[in-house]
């Protein structure tokens, strides 16, 4: 009997990308059924002939259309397997930032901020979609919904660094997050998961697949989670951040010979949450309306706040339907692939911004939102990859979308329909973009890589009762890659491109056209693996030039959501991975990234200034600009790092156990430019938080007993700190400690 003994910890492994996947045969044919791939040099470099039990698994990656080896490919890609998501407790796609240093996801109203390596966007909407990628099953998702995703009956999902434009396409100026879900499989098999915790967590999941013939299998599966509240309002004891998200999905496979593969998946997802519990954090002097509420600010509990029950304290409702048809045809030296991918979504956002429970009639307005959106996206990928087997291999295809959306900002004094049509704002976007690249072995281990896609995007833009306006864009973003694989060492130097359309601002009345933005990457990089494979480590330092940011700033005088200005950026970091198992039963991880951003000519930028009276003391905040060249951008913390340690193995008596614990720090960084204005109150405080989790169960795992807990520390953290003058600065605070019981049945 081998006991499970050692403490969760060790010396700061540093990495960026660090996370287990499957065993090679099964990763890779996996991969290759997720993506539009040929199967790949699966087999990759070999290793020593040492007991598997004692090997990192292996990572199999679909970063470049193909399924690879993760030491391989010349990008830096976190992996996280569906044994990771679970040990972890990643039950969302922003709660993957913990293993993820440099990836920054917070989550605003009804969209998700999300950065990588300093690059983002603040606001998300129609028109004005996040520089981050996100596709699903190779589809992708239109705008910022990405980080609110569920991770739901995962088989991969990968964070990519550093611009993709030219095989990921549009929006992936600063990298792109793939979520591949479970496909169907030839053997019938189902799982339930129940989880109960406090603060009102439940959570239900099923999984059922059974195939139906020899050529036809189903893969069904749902969720239901609920998350209650933790924020007390103080004027009526409300508890807000509460949450209940559902989803279900159906995914039908038809193989009807060994070279022909169809997928079809049907979801729809649900979402309902409450208010966003904004704080004020800043003394009554400085806030318009916190003298007419009673309450003296800020409060003495952050897990407090004081606002406006309103819409019965929903804050979010949002259904979304996916719709995908993936089909492959090997053809032997040519496999030719195609995705094709349809989003509906509908969403309602309720906040009450001015953070005092002022409902604004009679007397003072208070600042009450309603914002409606919807989108339609049909997206179309064809994709033909080689596999010759020679000195030259080749990528080409095309990628279409169509996207009519609506947004509406509607500031109103209570939160209750109706609500006026004339602030609604209709986006048309059309895009179509052929790409391609040749990968060239002139000599034994070395690797060129060339190529480039070509976009055209055009966008249409109105107001109910306005004249159309159209902007159309072209742009050309290439890719150049040399690699040296020495055996153990895969060297690799990169530039890449990534563009963003330029387009209209739809919270701005009346509608802002804007620049497009382009990001010139270029990235030095080492992967290791030992020949035992018990130990990796990949190292990358990149520079970016950033031009013309698609910087937003609130302009309260509208008031709005405006595009202001596009500044220039630089960004320099470096980040690493690395994962060791020296025995059986132990593995550890971790990783790390330095990095250091500033602005190059930002010397107008909107921001939240104070006021003063005659004699100089500072009595108000109000919208105005501020010179902030030289500063960091937002979410783009100098060091983030975490590092974590799994034990699993055999406790006796014919079963088996893991405890799995991990620690994250970051350094402080800002939320918005310039962290709001003078007073810098948009800033998280540099912070370090644990995890821990673990199960036990028989050996042959029909079910498993496990518990979790999140924030072990009980450390306060926040989701966005934000300033809109004259209002204040308010915060909507994380969730303190966090536990529960998990329990999984399998057949």
């Amino acid at each position: 009997m081998k006991a499970l003994y050692a403490s969760v910890g060790a010396a700061a492994l540093m990495a960026s990308g660090a996370a287990a996947g499957q065993d090679v045969p099964a990763a890779v044919a996996a991969a290759t059924a997720q993506d539009s791939t040929t199967p790949a040099s699966a087999a990759g470099s070999q290793v020593a002939d040492t007991n598997p039990s004692t090997q990192l698994e292996d990572i199999v990656v679909t970063a470049q259309r193909r399924s690879e080896r993760l030491r391989e490919v010349p990008i830096a890609v976190t992996s996280i397997s569906p044994e990771i998501a679970n040990q972890l407790n990643i039950r969302d796609v922003q709660t993957v930032q913990i293993v993820t240093p440099g990836l920054s996801i917070t989550t605003g109203i009804g969209y998700a901020m999300t950065y990588i390596r300093g690059v983002g966007a603040a606001f998300s909407s129609p028109g004005v979609e996040n520089p981050i990628s996100v596709y699903v099953d190779g589809g992708y998702v239109e705008r910022g919904k990405g980080g609110n995703l569920d991770v739901m009956d995962l088989a991969s999902l990968q964070v990519l660094k550093g611009p993709q434009g030219t095989l990921w396409g549009r929006n992936s100026t600063g990298g792109a997050i793939l979520i591949n879900t479970a496909d169907p499989e030839f053997e019938k098999s189902a799982r339930v998961t129940g989880e109960i915790g406090n603060q009102g967590h439940r959570l239900i999941e099923g999984v059922l697949n059974v195939p139906l013939s020899d050529t036809l299998a189903l893969r069904v599966s749902g969720r239901y989670r609920t998350d209650g509240g933790y924020i007390r309002n103080l004027p009526d004891n409300y508890m807000f951040g509460w949450a209940d998200n559902s989803s279900v999905r159906g995914k039908l496979l038809w193989k009807p010979t060994a070279d022909f593969t169809a997928i079809a998946m049907i979801q729809h997802d649900s979402r309902k949450n409450s208010l966003p519990a904004n704080s004020q954090i800043l003394p009554n002097n400085l806030c318009s309306l916190c003298s007419l509420t009673g309450f003296t600010y800020p409060l003495a509990d952050p897990f407090t706040t004081t606002i406006n029950l309103l819409n019965g304290g929903v804050g979010t409702v949002a259904k979304n339907d996916l719709y995908n048809l993936r089909l492959k045809y090997d053809a032997g030296k040519v496999t030719i692939s195609t995705v094709t991918a349809y989003e509906k979504n509908r969403t309602d956002d309720f906040v009450d911004a001015d953070l005092t429970n002022v409902n604004g009639t009679p007397g003072p307005g208070g600042l009450n939102f309603v914002i409606p959106s919807t989108n339609r996206t049909f997206n179309q990928n064809i994709t033909a990859t080689s596999s010759f087997g020679g000195m030259i291999e080749a990528l080409a295809g095309i990628d279409y979308l169509n996207d009519k959306s609506t947004y509406a900002l509607h500031v109103v004094p209570n939160l209750l329909p109706p609500f006026s049509p004339a602030n609604l704002a209709y986006i048309d976007t059309t895009s179509f973009s052929p790409f391609g690249e040749v990968n060239v072995k002139p000599i034994d281990r070395l690797t060129i890589t060339a190529g480039g896609r070509y976009t055209w995007d055009r966008r249409t833009g109105r107001r109910t009762g306005e004249p159309n306006q159209r902007v159309t864009f072209k742009s050309f973003s290439p890719r150049l890659v040399v690699a040296y694989d020495t055996g153990p060492v895969n060297l690799y130097a990169s530039y890449n491109r990534g563009n963003k359309a330029g387009g209209f601002s739809t919270p701005a009345v009346p509608l802002q056209a804007f620049l497009p933005e382009t990001l010139d990457g270029y990235e030095v990089g080492a992967k290791f693996e030992s020949s035992d494979r018990q130990f990796r480590f990949n190292i990358a330092a990149y520079h970016y030039d950033y031009k013309q940011l698609q910087t937003q700033a609130i302009d309260q005088g509208g008031p709005s959501v405006a595009l202001f200005q596009n500044p220039d950026a630089k960004i320099n970091g470096i980040d690493a991975d690395a994962g060791w198992k020296p025995v059986e039963w132990l593995q550890f991880l971790g990783g790390a990234t330095l990095m250091k951003s500033r602005y190059v000519n930002f010397d107008n930028a909107g921001v939240q200034v104070v006021r003063r009276d005659a004699a100089g003391r500072i009595i108000g905040t109000t919208p105005g600009t501020e010179n902030l060249t030289g500063f960091a951008l937002p979410h783009a913390p100098t060091f983030t790092a975490f590092i974590g340690a799994t034990l699993s193995g055999d406790i006796g008596g014919g079963w088996i156990g893991n405890l799995t614990g991990l620690v994250n720090h970051s350094s402080s960084f800002t939320f918005f430019p310039g962290g709001g204005g003078p007073l810098r109150a948009d800033t998280q405080p540099a912070f370090t938080t644990a995890r821990m989790s673990g199960s036990i169960g028989p050996a042959d795992e029909r079910y498993a007993i496990g518990f979790y807990i999140d924030n072990l520390t009980d450390q306060v953290t926040y989701n966005i700190r934000y300033t809109t003058a004259p209002y204040g600065t308010g915060q909507q605070v994380n969730r303190p400690r966090t536990y529960g019981l998990r329990l999984t049945a399998r057949y």
